[in-house]
């Protein structure tokens, strides 16, 4: 069985005040050109659909588009989608009932985990279990047992209302706190359900693939995510074994987890640290007796992300980076006094220009003492960095690991929550 796997959409990101919609439009076309080609079975879309909870109405009828075209083109094809953090679980419910029947399963409540959509295609059955995003509150009312899962109908559930499942409260069940205990809770619930159905040859499907948007443990950040704080809020993966494949979402490198996870990734890079790394879609085949075969279909943006660096009469020299033109760039100018209002002149070269940076700025307000440390790196400074410079200042010495490690927490709390 053929899927394809893709999340961290982000649709109505901004970047630098940059509208990404073309780009984001671009990259739809690009899911479109590949589900033609390869006709899977379904389309998994790992969450973080929009950029934020209340996403433009632009992105809303940028992803509607997207919708009526895949399914246009291939009546056939089942599309299974969760939120994740960016998303509105509440607003992304709206119409799923009716969508279900088209063959679009967007799966908004943690409580509906345990209800997997069937996905039929030449003859082999697949159960996706749904496991979005879960807030605080996803099992609010405690660890409790799991409803009766209704029989399921070839490509979804039509009788079975995932946004409404509910489950009798048990008046000693404790609150469930972190993520680590809310997935924990949520495989416990999905493997009550897969061994009940094992027992049950009318309900046997070919493969079991779990949907999810987390942190696993071990997994490798991008800048342009944003990270849970500590390893408390990391997952085990090792729950995964129980999948013949996972579909993850949150980070935003392609890249397994276990034997069975994979990251897709974001399509498109969203910072400039992630520009030169490799962005795409995940073409997914599923066969009896072997592990997942997962290959990352690569994207071609529109516009990549460019950082270059060089002296400002370089950068802004007639002609300078040509191939660059077209590109979303960040110049880093290395002279060693400040420029006076270099954007304009670098944007004859650079027309999509969203950053410049001074090594000047940079080493003054590291302090005489990191200076000669940071000019000699090109890196991007972090909050991170300024804390081990303002440290260097003020004592004379680096700070220890225990130090960087209180302020790394301390400065991922202080973090807006809507980022």
């Amino acid at each position: 069985m053929l899927l394809i796997h893709a999340a961290d959409l982000h649709l109505g990101k901004t970047l630098h005040e940059r509208d990404l919609g073309p780009d984001q439009e671009a990259m739809l076309d690009r899911l479109l050109e590949l589900l033609a080609e390869r006709r899977p079975a379904a389309l998994l879309l790992a969450g973080d659909l929009y950029d934020r909870s209340i996403p433009p109405p632009e992105a809303v009828r940028l992803f509607d588009s997207f919708l009526s075209r895949a399914l246009a083109a291939d009546p056939e094809l089942a599309v299974v989608a969760i939120p994740g953090n960016h998303d509105s679980a509440a607003r992304l419910s709206f119409g799923t009932q009716i969508m279900s029947r088209a063959g679009v399963h967007i799966r908004t409540d943690p409580a509906g985990c345990a209800h997997p959509v069937i996905i039929e295609r030449d003859g082999e059955r697949a159960a996706v279990w749904p496991l979005p995003f879960l807030g605080p509150d996803a099992f609010a009312a405690g660890a409790l047992e799991p409803a009766a899962t209704p029989e399921a109908t070839p490509q979804g559930e039509l009788d079975f209302d995932a946004d409404q499942a509910t489950t009798p409260a048990l008046a000693s069940a404790p609150a469930i706190r972190g993520q680590a205990e809310l997935f924990s809770e949520a495989m416990r619930r999905i493997k009550m359900e897969l061994e009940l159905r094992s027992r049950s040859p009318d309900r046997g499907v070919s493969y079991n693939v779990l949907i999810a948007h987390c942190f696993a443990a071990g997994g490798s950040a991008s800048d342009s995510e944003r990270s849970f704080v500590g390893q408390a809020e990391e997952v085990d993966s090792s729950a995964f074994a129980a999948f013949d494949y996972v579909a993850l979402g949150h980070l935003h490198r392609f890249q397994a987890s276990g034997a069975t996870g994979r990251y897709s990734g974001s399509p498109l890079a969203y910072s400039f640290a992630e520009g030169g790394e490799a962005k795409g879609f995940v073409l997914v085949e599923l066969g009896k007796g072997r592990g997942p075969k997962a290959e990352l279909v690569p994207v071609k943006p529109l516009r990549a992300m460019r950082r270059i660096e060089g002296p400002f009469s370089v950068l802004a020299a007639p002609g300078a980076y040509a191939e660059f033109r077209d590109d979303f760039v960040e110049a880093r100018l290395t002279d060693a006094l400040p420029v006076l209002n270099p954007s304009e002149p670098l944007r004859a070269n650079f027309p999509n220009l969203l950053s410049v940076r001074q090594a000047a700025f940079e080493i003054a307000a590291a302090g005489p003492r990191a200076a000669s440390a940071l000019a000699s790196t090109g890196s991007q400074r972090s909050v991170s960095d300024d804390f081990r410079a303002f440290h260097v200042e003020m004592t004379g010495s680096s700070p220890d690991e225990e130090t960087m490690r209180l302020f790394e927490s301390l400065a991922r709390e202080a973090e807006p929550a809507s980022l």
